[in-house]
């Protein structure tokens, strides 16, 4: 049987962030006699470390450079993008007749043009795959299946127009309804990372399929921990260093508010509440790794509990200190489709999850649904000392705890599922 080409516009492959992680994980996992995987990306930041996951899965991956639709893009150079989701030829155009080649979506359609016709010609099935954000992905897998006719994968992995990223306003507004509206026209599957995203969808697109992939974790890199000895002595050395001899240690690990600008008030709230219900005395230490902004140190500082914050560490060993951690600390906003990316990485790391956040959201259904971990709202916490000092205590009832649905390798088979049907009915 000839193998299905899956053309993979995935911007973050190759970065070290937690995005990187949704479609690079699931890859993997797939049939290798049936499929055969291009993955349109862009260059990893310089004197970034990407690793290369071993799969007998063919996957070629094409780093490109340029930029996208964002802060760090030019207006001009925005209002093309966007126009080639309207005018689905433009970009094949300026590829042929020299595009700028500071538009990153412009030459990763030129390599997939390419191929694809190479693999149409051999009489091989073809499927365009898009993941969201940044918009150029979605633009650009819309636009080689609309050249070609083959069948469309829109990803979302954050909302375009419900809860959106970016900008507030009433013309950006409107302008994601229409472009969402165009990039979905030649989508046969729409997934999305939550309940309350793919719900949105639903109730837009009722003639539309619309799954739920959420992110998930991937056995593999757990694995690979076990004979990390390098990883390890590095995060035996920071815990040695920044946390008390046989404390209690919560660790939070990523952005917070520069993910989610609600979430920067959560941990206010929750450095509240600590210092009002836990004396200095305690056996008790936060360790922050990661990104965090300006308003989020000075947060910080405040404490008067035992606390550390570190810079951003490789993966590999965000992860062994993760499995040192007897907490692990996931902060929500007042976002209901939230279900960061983190969250799956804790699960896997095996500690227990204390969320605090303003609202019930898909984080929260997660935690429930697994018996991961408990949830807090920041309201309960407000009320008084003693909730937050009820789930520092160790749990005893982890009987119940099941976290095999959000396995990379259970996705994978779900993400083959849907894309068999889409291609062979």
């Amino acid at each position: 049987m000839k193998r299905i080409n899956l053309f993979v516009f995935a911007t973050h492959h190759l970065s070290n962030n937690v995005a990187a992680q949704r479609f690079k994980g699931l890859l993997k996992y797939l049939d290798p006699a049936k499929y055969r995987v291009f993955v349109f990306t862009r260059e990893p930041a310089s004197g970034a470390h990407v690793i290369n996951a071993s799969s007998a899965l063919e996957v070629t991956v094409f780093p490109l450079s340029g930029h996208c639709v964002g802060s760090e893009s030019s207006a001009s150079s925005s209002l093309f993008a966007l126009a080639a989701a309207f005018i689905r030829p433009l970009p094949f155009m300026f590829s042929k007749y020299g595009a700028p080649q500071r538009a990153w979506f412009v030459s990763a359609l030129a390599q997939a043009d390419r191929l694809c016709r190479e693999k149409l010609a051999a009489g091989e099935r073809c499927v365009a795959i898009g993941t969201y954000s940044p918009i150029d992905a979605l633009i650009a897998a819309a636009s080689l299946a609309n050249r070609y006719g083959i069948d469309c994968l829109q990803d979302f992995r954050d909302g375009l127009v419900f809860e959106p990223l970016g900008k507030s306003g009433w013309l950006r507004s409107t302008l994601r309804k229409l472009i969402e509206r165009r990039v979905l026209a030649v989508s046969g599957l729409i997934t999305s990372v939550s309940g309350p995203l793919v719900e949105d969808f639903r109730r837009r697109y009722p003639g539309k399929t619309i799954q739920v992939l959420p992110n998930g974790y991937d056995p593999a890199d757990f694995a690979a921990l076990l004979d990390d000895a390098d990883s390890e002595e590095r995060a035996t050395a920071i815990l040695a260093r920044h946390v008390p001899a046989n404390a209690m240690l919560i660790g939070h690990f990523g952005r917070i508010g520069a993910s989610d600008a609600s979430a920067s008030v959560t941990l206010e709230n929750f450095i509240e509440a600590m210092n009002e219900s836990i004396p200095p005395s305690a056996t008790i230490h936060v360790m922050f790794v990661g990104e965090l902004t300006p308003s989020e140190h000075t947060s910080i500082k405040r404490a008067n509990f035992s606390i550390s914050v570190l810079e951003p560490v490789e993966r590999r060993l965000a992860l062994q200190l993760m499995k040192r951690c007897d907490k692990l600390l996931l902060l929500t906003g007042s976002r209901a489709s939230c279900a960061t990316g983190k969250l799956f990485e804790y699960l896997a790391a095996g500690a227990d999850v204390l969320c605090i956040s303003a609202v019930h959201n898909a984080a929260t259904d997660i935690l429930a649904e697994t018996g991961a971990g408990q949830t807090l709202l920041t309201g309960e916490i407000a009320a008084g000392s003693n909730a937050l000092r009820k789930v520092l205590s160790p749990r005893v009832d982890r009987a119940g705890r099941d976290i095999r649905a959000y396995s990379k390798v259970e996705q994978a088979g779900m993400l083959d599922s849907w894309i068999s049907q889409m291609v062979l009915t």
